[in-house]
């Protein structure tokens, strides 16, 4: 195994421990996020990586408006089978609720850079490409180190079913490669931090996150749901072999 790829693998077992152990001693679940972006920082330093290797690069507008169809595509998709179907709820919708939408977005960009895509998509996409490592693979397995990282948030849910567990882990598969795809594409950790965000802050105000309802009051999530539903990821797979195919075609 290549200097690179061991350091790949080390980091992300001591990430994954501190991630773990860390929330349990202060007895603070967002801890689990938040702890990444010392590490970040840490792992950046002993490795002596520059911005342009950890993906700190601005992209172009038209990597932007693809991370924007991501999230728009399949949401407006399963919005119209949802309507369709008979299965839009009370929609809930106040006056304050663009502020609290956009104040979560940026709040989420940030964090994003942060910690998720700046560990995932930035340091270890990183590593693992300084080692020559094939570009497909790269993407597959940060994607699967991200599904896996997920893992204990899927088991601090209160209203978890071990029967949503491939879904769940699969859907952080999918979500995983096609950021690691805007990642490769743009070279740029805040294109993926974007998709990323305006991926949560859509789904998780209009369709809820966990066991919560979003404001179109859709029950069926486990159908409906683009992130923890049956259709979110078959549109998903959907959007990931059209850009896989339209990345590598060459």
């Amino acid at each position: 195994m290549q200097k690179t790829n061991k350091t790949a693998l080390l980091g992300y077992i001591l990430m994954l421990i501190l991630t773990a152990v860390v929330p349990i001693i202060f007895q603070t679940e967002q801890l689990q996020a938040l702890i990444i972006f010392p590490i970040i920082l840490i792992f950046a330093h002993l490795a002596k990586m520059n911005s342009k290797e950890i993906g700190l690069v601005a992209g172009t507008w038209e990597d932007y408006l693809i991370g924007f169809l991501y999230p728009f595509l399949i949401c407006v998709a399963i919005i119209i089978l949802v309507i369709i179907t008979g299965n839009l709820g009370t929609v809930h919708c106040s006056a304050e609720l663009p502020g609290k939408v956009v104040t979560l977005f940026f709040m989420t960009l940030i964090l994003a850079v942060a910690t998720e895509e700046g560990f995932f998509r930035g340091w270890l996409f990183g590593i693992l490409e300084r080692g020559k490592m094939n570009p497909q693979l790269i993407i597959i397995l940060t994607a699967l180190a991200f599904s896996l990282w997920h893992f204990p948030l899927f088991l601090m849910d209160p209203g978890f079913a071990w029967s949503m567990l491939p879904l769940y882990l699969g859907g952080g598969v999918i979500a995983g490669m096609i950021f690691g795809l805007f990642r490769y594409r743009s070279g740029s950790i805040i294109v993926s931090s974007f998709s990323h965000a305006l991926w949560n802050t859509t789904v998780y105000t209009l369709f809820g996150v966990g066991s919560s309802i979003g404001i179109l009051g859709i029950q069926m999530t486990n159908v409906f749901g683009p992130e923890s539903g049956l259709l979110g990821m078959v549109f998903s797979i959907a959007f990931i072999a059209v850009l896989w195919w339209w990345t590598f075609k060459k």
